[in-house]
């Protein structure tokens, strides 16, 4: 795959206090190729739509607050032939664009898309055991979290019909679709993602629960039922 341009697509809701940040750093490590930045925002009452109005190449407002919906329509608008899913708390590695060149000009399997492994942004050894076990429910489920920063070819998105219309639980329902289309590799490279929904909620009751949605949802539990006791 060719590459001459980068969509970079962020669903925000309420993240005025991280969203200028984020921008910033985007632009500040990719250096390799352009990048297009779309901000699509779920309904915030803060001041996250001024600052991505002036921060962002495009700000999308979607009628609901899910990422699902959100990443759909921020889709839609890209024009970049890669897509790379984000969330407002995380970072992207130093090197990210080469990383992800790279993976796809892999020789001897046809990559369409991929992520990066999960790591936090504290040193505590609770959020590393965390983030080891996360990192292996990947490897077991063969489905990169939201805060993975996905990363897929914009034809196989297109050709795999996107994500679902859904309140939660769109990675495993999309993944299953782009695996017909070719392999999804996991990069070595780290994302830093933020404790802060572990430290709100409690690092072991998050982790818990976010294990325990998916064993439910593996086991037939629908993601309209999961949303609402994820919520």
């Amino acid at each position: 795959m060719e590459l001459h341009l980068i969509s970079l697509i962020i669903p925000v809701f309420n993240e005025e206090s991280l969203i200028e940040e984020e921008i910033k750093v985007l632009r500040q490590v990719s250096t390799l190729l352009p990048i297009e930045i779309i901000v699509v925002d779920g309904g915030s009452s803060d001041g996250t739509v001024e600052i991505a109005e002036r921060t962002a190449d495009r700000l999308i407002s979607s009628p609901l607050k899910n990422r699902s919906s959100q990443m759909r329509l921020g889709a839609e608008a890209a024009k970049g032939e890669l897509l790379i899913f984000l969330h407002a708390d995380t970072r992207l590695p130093l090197d990210w664009q080469k990383a992800v060149i790279s993976c796809f000009e892999s020789k001897g399997q046809k990559v369409v898309a991929g992520a990066f492994k999960l790591k936090f942004n504290s040193d505590s050894s609770i959020y590393k055991l965390i983030a080891f076990l996360a990192n292996c429910r990947t490897q077991i489920t063969g489905v990169p979290q939201g805060d993975q920063a996905l990363f897929v070819s914009s034809q196989a998105y297109k050709e795999s019909g996107g994500f679902p219309q859904v309140p939660l639980m769109e990675e495993y329902l999309f993944i299953p679709n782009l695996r017909k289309l070719g392999s999804i590799k996991i990069l070595n490279q780290e994302i830093l993602s933020s404790v802060r929904r572990y430290v709100k909620n409690g690092p072991f009751r998050n982790s818990f629960k976010n294990s325990f949605l998916v064993l439910l949802f593996y086991l037939g539990v629908s993601p309209k039922r999961l949303a609402t006791w994820y919520n």
